[in-house]
């Protein structure tokens, strides 16, 4: 089993992760206080019909993580995205020293006022054959998508089968070089569990995947590790590796550059990593809470459920992601249900390779390791062009 999640993660989901925060149930992470909706694992477009409550944005306590300097968060603010402090005892910022207390950080809360929709799909509509799916504003990237029930349905071809899902925008709706700020926000409704066709997934003593989901925002269709020019290509990427027994991982990557092997540490997946058993040193670098490498990704930012109680509270019911790129693509974060939970200043990294986004970048949202996975209401935004350099 240790092989095939070695596989998986050289094609770009398992094990990829890590960064300024990797908290655990022991410490920082969250305390829930109320059984969830559902039982995890159900996809509640193929197993029950049951329509999932989206939990409350602070259900779900913050971490530590990386704080924006002033100028970046007054930026954003100048660009049109209202920033909400969601902090006890913290009382509203006057206009007069917005500059010095708008800083975004772990805790706040980010809705995306007037930034602009560039996309906007609630999956309501059905398609005929023989794509039953919007392909003139999406293409498949692996696998199957439909929808039903007003919701995406993103299934392994063929059915059962240990293999990729996922859809990609067809065309770059972002802004032409991520000026400005560039995200998407899109609700994880549900998904089924399965062996995924592999025997090895039966043995409750291995460790095994259960669901591996994933956002990636870049210059091409796919995930991290699958860049067709690897020198060229830049993309960041939020996913979440469901491995049993050890754990739910969110992980906050980017893609790597030459540069990267002689300034962070590396695991045992990566070349010239540690020796032995490559997870034992994921696992150590995780709970260092420092950027490393996990090939093909710099780990950038990590969270770690460990509890039964925690992995429900976030796969148990429906919650709404979010991956942004803001201050012109060198500052990259993530929120939960609106609730900014990490964010890493990344200067450079795009305008290492100018030609990689000059006309914008897709969007490919993806699965790996269940029979099917449910999105819903999947949106777009980016500044304005009156409002971007």
């Amino acid at each position: 089993m240790k092989c095939l999640l070695g596989l998986l993660l050289v094609m770009g989901m398992v094990g990829c992760g890590g960064g300024d925060a990797a908290p655990t149930p022991s410490d920082s992470q969250a305390t829930v206080g109320e059984p969830p909706a559902q039982a995890i694992g159900v996809d509640p477009s193929v197993e029950s019909g049951i329509a999932l409550p989206t939990a409350p944005p602070d259900a779900i306590d913050d971490a530590p993580a990386q704080i924006a300097d002033a100028a970046s968060a007054a930026a954003l603010k100048k660009r049109g995205s209202r920033i909400e402090r969601k902090s006890e005892g913290d009382e509203p910022v006057p206009k007069e020293d917005a500059q010095a207390k708008a800083a975004l950080r772990a805790g706040d809360m980010f809705t995306p006022t007037d930034l602009v929709v560039r996309l906007s799909d609630d999956f309501e509509k059905d398609y005929p054959a023989p794509h039953h799916f919007d392909m003139t504003r999406w293409t498949k990237w692996k696998g199957d998508a439909r929808t039903r029930n007003g919701q995406s349905v993103l299934t392994p071809t063929p059915p059962g089968s240990l293999g990729f899902t996922g859809i990609g925008t067809r065309k770059k709706d972002f802004n032409p070089r991520l000026a400005g700020t560039n995200g998407v926000e899109v609700t994880l409704a549900g998904y089924a569990s399965g062996v995924g066709g592999s025997a090895e997934l039966n043995k409750p003593e291995e460790m095994r995947l259960d669901l591996a989901w994933a956002l990636t925002l870049g210059s091409w269709h796919g995930q991290i590790g699958g860049q067709p020019d690897k020198q060229k290509d830049r993309g960041v990427q939020l996913h979440l590796d469901l491995i049993r027994p050890n754990g739910l991982y969110v992980y906050l990557v980017r893609g790597l550059l030459p540069e990267d092997s002689e300034k962070y540490p590396k695991d045992g997946y990566s070349p010239g990593g540690p020796p032995g058993d490559p997870r034992v040193s994921h696992e150590e670098a995780v709970e260092k809470g420092e950027a490393f490498i996990s090939a093909p990704c710099l780990c950038l930012a990590t969270r770690v459920y460990r509890s039964e109680q925690e992995i429900q509270e976030i796969l148990g019911r429906s919650h709404r992601w979010g991956l942004y790129l803001t201050d012109d693509a060198n500052t990259v974060y993530w929120t939960l249900d609106a609730k900014v939970m990490d964010r890493v200043d990344i200067t450079g990294y795009f305008n290492s390779s100018p030609e990689s986004v000059p006309d914008g970048a897709h969007l490919t949202v993806s699965a790996l390791g269940a029979k099917s996975c449910t999105i819903d209401d999947l949106v777009i935004y980016a500044s304005s062009a009156e409002k971007v350099p």
